[in-house]
């Protein structure tokens, strides 16, 4: 409101000089009416002449001193000015002016103010009653867009519009700095919601290209555990979107996304700063580079750790970005590094809280579970399914004999081999120890699909495990219930299948006993 005013203020103030320029009063007073209709003493004219030219004379200059003082303020205004006449047409700019738009005034005199403005409403500046702040997209000689806030005051005279003063603000840095904020704000409130990691990065992509060009767009993410750099999310407007593209991207060959990780540095890089680095031996070539592509990219990073990279590129523009971009971006991208982070937290929880943190397979809540929907959608359907209780019958003796590091690997391993032996409907979880429970749902000959998924365990497990160098046979036991023969509740079942397992045992390595 204080700016509005402050606009609107030293408009009124620059009319009312103009106007008071063209209102001097040049008409004979009350008295010089009646002393001429009455006459003079002709001895006395010559000094009545005399006064009445000195009085022009006055009017004259304080006329001339009102004009300056009107162009004074005009051309000196700290703000870009226009004056127009009542069509539109410019007559008049000042020096401000000409340094925001890029025009002398002899490229715009007599032209339309809408024509040099080229605004994106071109209606915008039609209607002739005064306006403040009026906020709209202009466009400068060079092309440049910029934002401009623009107030207006008509020139009155006797209520007759003779003109008007246009008062120009620029506000593109406020509008890029709101924009900005507004795509940290939505991030971030998505970073808050219960939408998953995954979903997030078309929301970071989204609302990036808002304020950049993000048509090529790549974000690579550090995997401690695996001590390398994954590709999260990708989009290439040529097409690589196919496993081939990660796999070039993510070979043991060095790249401009581990050259960022690494080093921390931000990079603009055209063709010949690329194929420089390349030379330098800073990264390598992976894809077919042309002299029309530039890459923009920083690191994703929470103060002085750095999680990842992110990369914008074009194939058609190598004048896309600029220095100013690199700042833009350094400054967006710590924002979405906190985000992805933070998802990255809430999504370990949510694994830790429904997955063994060693094996990785499910734990006895996920477990529990599933087995209870399975149970309920057997029992509308009146369908049967089986539940097998295995355990590795010499564990034990992997720990004693080669430690327990030894015995966490093998673990891993088993967790492995279950993987390519089961349905994506089957669920094996890993009750604790060396125990392992398998949801076998959906099964259309019960006993017989079961004693299938038998053998092949048997087999997969019967190749020696590699553990420490070392080769390791490991053996099994399984016992299996079926539902709802053997129970319908989690618990019974659970126990039915487990004293099958301790009779198979009883029996020796690698046997199955029915409950």
């Amino acid at each position: 409101m204080r700016e509005k005013r402050k606009n609107k203020g030293y408009l009124n103030r620059l009319i009312d000089k103009f106007k008071s320029s063209k209102t001097k009063s040049v008409k004979p007073t009350e008295q010089e009416r009646n002393e001429k209709v009455e006459g003079k003493n002709p001895l006395t004219a010559n000094t009545a002449d005399s006064s009445e030219i000195t009085r022009f004379k006055n009017i004259g200059l304080a006329l001339q001193r009102s004009r300056q003082e009107f162009i004074g303020l005009f051309k000196n205004s700290p703000e870009p000015l226009i004056y127009t006449d009542t069509d539109g047409i410019i007559l008049e700019v000042n020096k401000r002016f000409e340094r925001l738009m890029g025009y002398e005034f002899e490229e715009v005199r007599s032209k339309n103010i809408k024509q040099v403005l080229n605004p994106s409403n071109p209606y915008a500046l039609d209607d002739y009653r005064d306006f403040t702040d009026l906020e709209l997209v202009a466009k400068r000689k060079d092309d440049k867009l910029i934002q401009l806030s623009i107030s207006s005051a008509s020139n009155l005279l006797d209520d007759q519009i003779l003109g008007k003063v246009f008062l120009l603000h620029d506000i593109t840095h406020r509008k890029t700095n709101e924009a900005i904020n507004n795509v940290l704000y939505s991030i971030s409130r998505a970073a808050n919601s219960k939408i998953s990691l995954k979903e997030l990065f078309p929301v970071i992509h989204r609302e990036l290209s808002k304020i950049i060009d993000t048509s090529n767009f790549y974000i690579a993410l550090y995997d401690e555990e695996k001590d390398r750099l994954y590709f999260q999310y990708y989009v290439d407007e040529v097409g690589e979107r196919s496993e081939d593209f990660l796999i070039s991207k993510t070979n043991g060959l060095e790249n401009i996304f581990h050259y960022i990780f690494r080093s921390g540095q931000s990079l603009l890089l055209n063709y010949a700063k690329y194929k420089k680095m390349v030379a330098q031996g800073n990264f390598a070539f992976h894809d077919v580079i042309t002299n029309k592509q530039v890459w923009l990219g920083v690191p994703l990073k929470i103060e002085d750790r750095i999680i990842g990279s992110m990369v914008l590129q074009s194939y058609t523009d190598p004048n896309l970005y600029s220095e100013k971009d690199i700042k833009l971006m350094e400054f967006v991208s710590q924002q979405i590094a906190t985000a992805i982070e933070r998802k990255q937290i809430e999504e370990k929880l949510r694994f830790l809280s429904l997955y063994d943190s060693l094996t990785k397979l499910p734990n006895r809540v996920l477990f529990y579970d599933r087995i209870k929907q399975e149970i309920a959608y057997a029992k509308r359907g009146q369908e049967k399914f089986a539940l097998m209780f295995l355990d590795l019958d010499n564990f034990k003796q992997v720990n004693d004999k080669f430690g327990h590091d030894a015995g966490d690997e093998l673990l891993r391993e088993t967790a492995k081999r279950f993987d390519g032996l089961l349905r994506e409907a089957d669920t094996v979880c890993r009750l604790g120890g060396d125990e392992f429970i398998i949801l076998l749902p959906r099964l259309k000959n019960p006993r017989e699909n079961t004693e299938d998924v038998v053998q092949k365990i048997f087999s997969t497990f019967s190749e020696p495990f590699k553990i420490k160098n070392n080769q390791v046979n490991i053996h099994l036991s399984i016992g299996i219930a079926l539902y709802p023969d053997n129970g319908e509740e989690v618990e019974v079942l659970i126990k039915e299948a487990d004293n099958a397992m301790y009779l198979a045992k009883k029996k020796g390595s690698n046997n199955y006993c029915w409950a």
